[in-house]
């Protein structure tokens, strides 16, 4: 049976990233939830998706250029706050497992660390448009699960599935055909398919053999 995951938590739903939208992911019921991590100025993991705060906080500021401290007295929306992966993991342990989005240099080693440190390495997985993050981190932990993802489909991908190696690939919905799920799966790869906002459209793609929908907008896909 395919999983659901929740994108940013359950974005559709609540502020992306934050505690509320993961505990809302929880509550609804997914399998997992997907998340986005940078580093500030002074090196702590925090989940956002983008490098400047401006969408989520509307204040102004590049988030490697800005502290933790800093970071905490944003403001996002029904009062929320930019958590840290270590908050997300304290709420999330045991309960949801979690798709992490490595977005930026850095990263890999300070993820690992907080996964090998909370004994969640079975229930993670570490995504990334970025090869070389996903080959760095593999290295330094090859029991963890990684998945490459992208926007469009090439020979370029499928070699890039072997080399770095990665467990599944991540395709956008909108691009995933038949013949890219089989080929996933003779390769011994599964298939995340991301952004699936339209149920007739993340049916189509269960039908199709599609192991993982990841959407805003999870309760499309769960009992509701």
């Amino acid at each position: 049976m395919a999983k659901i995951v929740g994108q940013r938590g359950a974005a559709g739903y609540a502020p992306e990233n934050t505690l509320l939208s993961f505990q809302t992911a929880i509550d609804i019921g997914c399998d997992a939830a997907e998340l986005d991590v940078r580093l500030s100025k002074d090196n702590k993991v925090v989940v956002i998706h983008d490098e400047e705060v401006s969408r989520v906080t509307g204040c102004e500021g590049f988030v490697n250029e800005m502290t933790l401290a800093k970071l905490k007295k944003l403001n996002c929306p029904e009062k929320q706050k930019i958590p840290t992966l270590q908050e997300v993991v304290d709420l999330c342990k045991g309960k949801i497992g979690l798709l992490i989005e490595l977005k930026a240099p850095g990263t890999p080693e300070k993820v690992n660390r907080i996964i090998v440190k909370n004994k969640i390495v079975k229930d993670v997985a570490v995504i990334s448009f970025n090869f070389d993050l996903l080959r760095e981190i593999k290295k330094l932990n090859p029991k963890l699960k990684a998945g490459l993802l992208f926007e469009e489909c090439s020979e370029e991908i499928w070699k890039l599935t072997e080399e770095i190696p990665v467990d599944f690939i991540g395709p956008r919905g909108d691009i995933v055909t038949k013949g890219i799920i089989d080929r996933a799966h003779k390769m011994g790869k599964t298939v995340y398919a991301y952004n699936v906002n339209d149920k007739n459209a993340g049916n189509e793609l269960l039908s199709l053999g599609a192991d993982e929908i990841g959407t805003y907008f999870p309760k499309l896909f769960i009992g509701f």
